[in-house]
């Protein structure tokens, strides 16, 4: 009977009526959260397709870990107001849901998900990876992941060019002299800062400049993901961030030590994104395009929710260096040609 499967059949294996059914599985009220996790369960086990082609629109879901939200006006929040606009222009609108940063990691689903409120979720920022498997399971909507992905999961992501992106940062100040570069960034926390110190290692690496471990700092506590550290005695010349939120700590922190950028410490870092702090202005980085990541991931979501199968894979979208003055120039005779 799979594929053919009726809401009268599903009614009359759980023993309700067929507008019960219809409203627990449209979302609508008017049932129980126990009877319609009930009768999504046996929906699935009977081979009910869940996926409806929706032909224009449709409700998009959008979950975020509050551990990205707490620092007011962050990098998340303007990714998300990107997606919104995005699905604005395909005539979708989007339902925004909260996860605490607690649960995300443990066992408590969107409730964007157990109420089936919509068609389609996009999911940003980095989540643990046994929550990601338990969200899968549940869902019975198209995911796709926004500016993450786990390696060990064939899903639907779009992510910034982070391994190309840092590398092209490292070579920006190999390129005007630095030999002596430390990295500041929790190598383990993410996937995407794994990927900008590998990106890092590559830059090093081809110009034959070998890595000193006292200068790769941790930036965060892992566990709560506060920004957390402390910087050794002897610095190098100059430190690669993996955001510009940690380049605004590393700022401060030279600054309470006496030093000045760039004269005595060059710092670049990654997203161009440092909201209210004096070194926004002042940061050499790498623009992540928010805006195309975010039409992106809308579109190959949209697709999936008009019935268009496929598997697209992970996608990744290229920024650019943008120059400002934080880097000092150690060979001013021999000047690399400037970023575009």
């Amino acid at each position: 009977m799979a594929g053919n499967v009726k809401l009268k059949d599903i009614a009359e294996r759980v023993g309700v009526s067929i507008v019960t059914v219809s409203n627990a599985l449209s979302g609508k009220k008017g049932v129980s959260q126990e009877m319609r996790r009930k009768i999504l369960d046996v929906a699935e086990e009977m081979g009910y397709e869940f996926q409806k082609k929706v032909a224009e629109g449709g409700k998009i879901g959008v979950v975020v870990s509050d551990k990205y939200l707490e620092v007011g006006a962050s990098f998340y929040w303007s990714m998300y107001q990107e997606v919104v606009y995005a699905a604005s222009k395909r005539n979708s609108f989007t339902l925004f849901e909260i996860l605490d940063k607690e649960i995300s990691g443990q066992s408590g689903l969107p409730k964007l998900l157990l109420e089936n409120s919509v068609d389609g979720l996009i999911v940003i920022g980095w989540m643990d990876s046994a929550y990601m498997e338990r969200l899968y399971q549940a869902a019975r909507v198209p995911v796709v992941l926004l500016d993450f992905h786990d390696g060990r999961m064939e899903r639907d992501a779009v992510l910034s060019m982070s391994y190309l992106g840092m590398y092209q940062m490292t070579r920006y100040l190999l390129e005007r002299g630095h030999r002596e570069i430390g990295f500041l960034g929790s190598v383990d926390a993410t996937e995407s800062i794994m990927d900008r110190y590998f990106g890092f290692r590559k830059g090093m690496e081809e110009w034959g400049v070998p890595i000193r471990p006292e200068w790769v700092l941790d930036d965060r506590d892992l566990k709560t993901g506060n920004v957390e550290f402390s910087l050794p005695d002897a610095l190098p010349t100059a430190f690669v961030c993996n955001c510009d939120y940690s380049a605004g700590f590393l700022y401060d922190k030279l600054l309470e030590r006496g030093l000045r950028v760039p004269e005595d410490v060059s710092v670049v870092g990654y997203d161009d994104f440092l909201y209210g702090h004096p070194f926004a202005e002042e940061i050499t980085t790498y623009r992540v395009d928010v805006k195309k990541m975010a039409r992106m991931a809308v579109r190959i979501l949209v697709k999936k929710m008009q019935g268009k199968a496929g598997h697209d894979g992970v996608r990744y979208v290229e920024g650019q260096v943008v120059e400002r003055t934080s880097v000092r120039h150690l060979n001013p005779d021999i000047l690399p040609v400037p970023y575009r």
